[in-house]
Parts: structure tokens; sequence; C-alpha cells
């Protein structure tokens, strides 16, 4: 097969990788020039432009950062795929954009599925992902041999569903950084040691992040970043904009987050938040 990869961020870079493993014929475009190499030295074919890239394709990912730059990408992409075309958006956007997407794709004869990522860097390189899939089911049948080269997928019906399961999972997610944060910086108040309190809190209800997170937690160390403290803003910002009722606490964390990333940690490690939080 044919396959475009749009988008080489650190996701991007990785899932493109098990598309050469799996042995199809790659070709690659990034934005931002120079991140292709190790694809290429692998047999990839980087292309210039979006449109030389989707000239003779079978189907097409997309890892790109948000909703303006998927519109933009796939507007390029509209402009020169082939009919029938199947277009994978992998990029975590919101419900509305999604469906928004679907219909433009459907009216330039392609084909569209959504299928956002549960997961970071490490389950992206070790082809572990958790892949939703929002699609007609003949759609998703089409995308299932290429999709489980990145994971394992679950289809959860049809578009807006699996970018609405993405954005009310990785609002928890959120929810429990900034929770995290908030427990450190009461166990600072009270002269806890750190390592002692994330040693208590690991068999708790906050288990799972402080377990993900500990060695990053323990170092105060935030670098190389599986998902950083911006995209996980942009996730934010997402699920508020989706909602439609307040959401008080996702306020308050977006809040917090920004002064973080305002503070110079926006490239680094989501985990960094609680820290942040704990200390401010």
């Amino acid at each position: 097969m044919n396959v475009t990869f749009l988008g080489l961020g650190r996701m991007g870079r990785e899932m493109a990788r098990h598309v050469l493993r799996g042995g199809h014929h790659l070709t690659v475009w990034n934005r931002t020039p120079g991140r292709a190499g190790e694809l290429t030295a692998a047999g990839a074919r980087e292309a210039l432009s979006v449109r030389a890239a989707v000239t003779d394709t079978d189907a097409v990912v997309l890892m790109v950062f948000d909703d303006s730059s998927a519109r933009q990408v796939i507007d390029e992409l509209i402009a020169g795929a082939p009919p029938a075309t199947l277009v994978i958006n992998s990029t975590s956007v919101s419900p509305s954009t999604s469906r928004d997407l679907g219909q433009l794709v459907a009216k330039a004869d392609l084909r569209y599925v959504e299928a956002p990522v549960v997961g970071t860097v490490g389950p992206a390189r070790e082809g572990t992902l958790r892949v939703l899939v929002g699609a007609a089911a003949a759609d998703a049948a089409a995308a299932e041999g290429l999709l489980s080269l990145f994971g394992s997928t679950h289809r959860v019906g049809g578009i807006g569903t699996a970018t609405a399961l993405k954005t009310v999972v990785n609002l928890g997610l959120t929810l429990s950084t900034a929770a995290l944060g908030e427990v450190l910086r009461l166990g600072s108040d009270l002269g806890i040691d750190r390592n002692l309190l994330l040693a208590e809190l690991s068999d708790g209800a906050l288990g799972s992040i402080v377990n993900y997170k500990r060695p990053m937690l323990a170092d105060d160390l935030f670098t190389p970043a599986a998902f950083t403290l911006d995209a996980m803003i942009k996730d934010l910002r997402i699920a508020m904009g989706a909602a439609e009722r307040a959401l008080p606490l996702a306020t308050t964390t977006l809040a917090m987050a920004a002064e973080a990333s305002d503070a110079g940690h926006g490239g680094d490690d989501f985990a960094s938040l609680a820290a942040y939080y704990a200390t401010s």
C-alpha cells in the first residue's frame, strides 16, 4: 500500500516508522523541514508539500498539532489526493472539528476515519498505543490493517465519537495531574519528604499518575517530554470548548497550567504541572 504520513512530531515520527516496518511504501511530509532524516534513510520518500505527498497515495495519516493545522492540511490534501483515498486523522482535535473534516473529505469523494491515540511517545515507539476509531464500519475496516501497526484498535462509533472519548480521557489525565500537584503542595507545607509522600501515594487513588511520573517528580527533571505541557493545555481547551456546562476544575487547572507554561515549562513534560503547582 502507498501510505502518506503528514506530521513528524514526537508521536508522528514513531508512528511513521511502524508504517515502514509493516512493508508499506511511505511518503512523509512535515511543515518544518529536517525531521525526516531517519525515515528517508530507512526507505521513506520526503515530499516538499502536502499536495505532492498525496498524489498517488492509497491512505493518508495526519498527526499534526491542533484543529487549525488539521483543517489547513486537509484542505491541501483534498486538492491533491486521488478519489477514495483513506484519510486517517490521528490528530487530537475537537469532536465538532472532526465532524466538519469528515464532511469535507466526503464531499471530495474521499473516506474519513478519525483515529486519535491514547498514549505517549513510549507506547508510540513500541507500537502499543490504544487507537480509538470513529468512522463508518466499512471505512474502519479498511483502515484496520494500518491502524493496528500503531497498537490496539477500538472502534467506538461514528465520526465524532472517538474524538469525544479522547477529549474526556485527556481531561481526566489533566485533572489528575493538577490534583497531584495540590497534594504535593500540602505535603511540602507539612514538611513531608517528597519521596516518602510519592511512595505512600503510589498505592492510592493517584497511584496511576504517580507511578507513571514518579522518576520525573523525584528528580524534578521533566525532559525529554513524553507529552508536553503545552499539548496538554491545547487538549484542555478542547474539552472546555466542547462542554455544554461549566467545568470549574478544568477552569482552575487551565489557569495554573497557563501560568506554568508562561514560566517556561510549556515544552516540558506535562508532569511539570504537578511540580510547579507544588512549589508555586
